[in-house]
């Protein structure tokens, strides 16, 4: 679904941590340059022309999202830069990840080029199963509709069960079509590369949306003023 597309892609934004927008687009020109002493410079990395993920990416992928959630579970944490504006738990999340890359030796460039081409994966492969779902709830609805209709006492509640039908006849016929409609061939292979993955990614995300919650939770609220 188009409409549905988008809140899908936000969605699984929010639950991977991926931020709307970053600094240093993947591939970018000329050398790469430390953000501030002591940080290590990002590598630059070229992504592939066809835009297609390999299993040793995915597994790396992973690996650092497990070190992610090791990170922000440990109770010793290194403490956050202080901007004086405080730190959300996005971006603390964002920055433990990238540390869980360093750490791995993980290029920073090509880990969160493959941290798109995953959520591109996991947004088209819940689409299809939303697409899934309700194709099966309106066919379901359909027949309970006609079954009334064939029961129906008289012409004035057939009349209005006909309507019924035809309205969602018209609804399931949309998303019909909606679901026959085919990815670009990049996301189609990366769904095929990411689908052995999808259990490990899945539950990697919702322990870090977790660990999210707990932190927003414990964090002090300011008195108002």
């Amino acid at each position: 679904m188009r409409a549905s597309r988008a809140i899908l892609v936000l969605a699984g934004a929010l639950a991977l941590g991926v931020p709307a927008c970053r600094d240093g687009a993947p591939g970018r020109d000329g050398p790469p340059q430390s953000r501030r002493s002591g940080e290590a410079a990002r590598e630059t990395y070229r992504p592939p022309a066809d835009g297609v993920l390999t299993p040793s990416q995915v597994e790396s992928f992973i690996e650092v999202r497990e070190r992610t959630v090791r990170l922000l579970a440990s109770p010793v944490k290194a403490s956050p830069p202080d901007t004086g504006d405080g730190i959300s738990g996005a971006t603390e999340a964002r920055a433990t990840e990238m540390k869980a890359a360093r750490d791995l030796s993980v290029p920073v460039d090509e880990h969160l080029w493959v941290r798109e081409r995953v959520l591109e994966a996991e947004a088209a492969a819940l689409t299809a199963k939303l697409n899934e779902d309700v194709l099966a709830l309106l066919d379901r609805t359909l027949a309970s509709l006609r079954q009334r209709r064939a029961e129906a006492p008289d012409e004035a509640s057939r009349q209005i069960l006909d309507e019924q039908i035809a309205s969602f006849g018209a609804e399931a016929a949309r998303v019909r079509r909606e679901a026959e409609e085919k990815e670009p061939p990049a996301i189609r292979a990366n769904l095929r590369v990411t689908a052995p993955y999808r259990a490990r990614i899945s539950a990697i995300a919702d322990e870090m949306a977790q660990l999210r919650r707990a932190a927003a939770l414990a964090t002090p609220v300011p008195p108002a003023r």
